[in-house]
């Protein structure tokens, strides 16, 4: 019986305050899908995949050669993610970008436990995002053959155009702000009724005068 009148307590707390909530919620989510819409510019990823390791037509694919070729792939994107080869990267497409901000747009990762290297661009242009994409591949594939002395990486999907940004993901950011809106809304009505000391009900008197209630006075309108 006691929780249940708590719980019904705590729906009261919530129903007098609920325009406070409401109004929370509405400003939260105007202001996400706003800034989401019209203020952030969008950003476009193009992606293309490499293969370490080549084997000759009919030729019998050795277990040592596949761990081998998986090992090199990390040696590989470290390479892929040097300064040397970000440098010959920015020389050779005529950016102007530092080291630091195209290191920044590049993302050199190995896809799951395989021989195959992703190299991902992020930019605000999808045509560009395409060109960086491809000419990193190729700048890349070139400082293997000269410094591992080796042709034994080959690409496999060329970066094509991206026709839908990755960021920002608008209806995504208007979820995460209606429910932090929410949650500082319900801090607000409780610290608002917590510091709200006025007597309301018979049982506020019990609860914070600590005293037996002998009566009431009812209140008549006048006619």
């Amino acid at each position: 019986m006691e929780q249940e009148i708590e719980i019904r307590e705590i729906m009261a707390i919530i129903a007098k305050r609920w325009w406070l909530l409401l109004l929370l919620l509405v400003l939260a989510v105007t202001t996400s899908g706003v800034v989401s819409f019209f203020i952030l510019t969008p950003v476009y990823e193009a992606s293309t995949t490499l293969l370490v390791g080549k084997t000759t037509e009919g030729a019998q694919i050795i277990y040592q050669d596949i761990q081998l070729n998986r090992q090199l792939v990390k040696t590989y994107g470290e390479i892929a993610k040097s300064s040397t080869v970000a440098n010959d990267i920015i020389s050779q497409l005529n950016l102007r970008l530092t080291t630091v901000q195209l290191k920044e747009k590049i993302d050199v990762r190995q896809v799951g436990d395989t021989e195959i290297i992703s190299i991902s661009v992020r930019d605000e242009s999808p045509e560009h995002a395409a060109f960086l994409a491809n000419g990193v591949a190729r700048v890349f594939m070139g400082h293997v053959a000269q410094i591992m002395k080796t042709d034994n990486v080959s690409i496999i999907d060329p970066a094509g155009v991206p026709t839908s940004p990755v960021s920002p993901r608008k209806l995504l950011n208007m979820a995460v702000a209606a429910v932090l809106s929410l949650m500082v809304g319900f801090f607000l009505v409780f610290f608002m009724e917590y510091l709200d000391n006025s007597i309301k009900s018979p049982l506020d008197v019990e609860r914070y005068l600590e005293m037996p209630l002998l009566g009431t006075i009812p209140v008549y309108e006048d006619r």
